[in-house]
């Protein structure tokens, strides 16, 4: 057994020294739930970018293709991917449009999933999926207008594909923003953050 001789009114640096190790355990517990937040954010992140890939996976073998592959993350990148597979024809223009689309699409229905189901709206994992596939919209929006393919090596993404495929990309941006906002606007009445951060608009 183990007797601490304290003075009967500890000095003011002896006093912060126990105030702190009385909120060491705080400390420590604060740190760890940050901790484990962050790792489930960076889990929804690249969940929602394989939700997308298989998106295009899935409409790939459905059309046929073989040898359908993920790449997440793209080499070069960090948080973005990349779906490749072998079709033995040619692909007609509403199959190519609808392969396209169809990453977006996926992860857009994995964050309405978060949105629909209120247990979900807490957790830093489902707020991540919700949170990247909003932002990836934006970002494919913003790219299509701001980068030329071809140019810097940039290559095009999934609005490049639908254009190429024969589809309006204005409607396909068009709609993509507006649901990114009306999805947005959900968020604040729900009281959902974006990445940690409280909607207000």
């Amino acid at each position: 057994m183990v007797f601490l001789n304290l003075p009967c009114k500890p000095s003011r640096p002896m006093r912060s020294a126990l105030l702190a190790l009385l909120l060491m355990p705080v400390s420590a517990s604060a740190l760890e739930r940050d901790l484990l937040n962050a790792v489930e954010s960076v889990g929804g992140i690249y969940s929602s970018i394989y939700i997308h890939e298989a998106g295009h996976a899935l409409v790939y073998q459905a059309l046929g293709a073989s040898d359908v592959s993920i790449e997440v993350p793209r080499r070069g990148t960090i948080f973005s991917g990349q779906t490749s597979g072998k079709f033995s024809r040619p692909l007609t223009q509403g199959e190519r449009q609808l392969a396209a689309v169809s990453g977006l699409a996926a992860a857009n229905l994995a964050g309405e999933l978060v949105l629909q189901r209120p247990g979900l709206h807490r957790s830093p994992y489902a707020q991540a999926v919700l949170g990247t596939a909003l932002i990836s919209n934006v970002m494919h929006v913003t790219q299509y207008y701001t980068k030329i393919r071809g140019v810097g090596g940039y290559a095009g993404n999934d609005i490049d594909e639908y254009e190429l495929a024969g589809g309006n990309p204005h409607v396909m941006s068009a709609v993509l923003v507006g649901y990114t906002v009306l999805a947005m606007r959900r968020m604040q009445k729900k009281e959902i953050p974006l990445f940690y951060v409280n909607l207000r608009f």
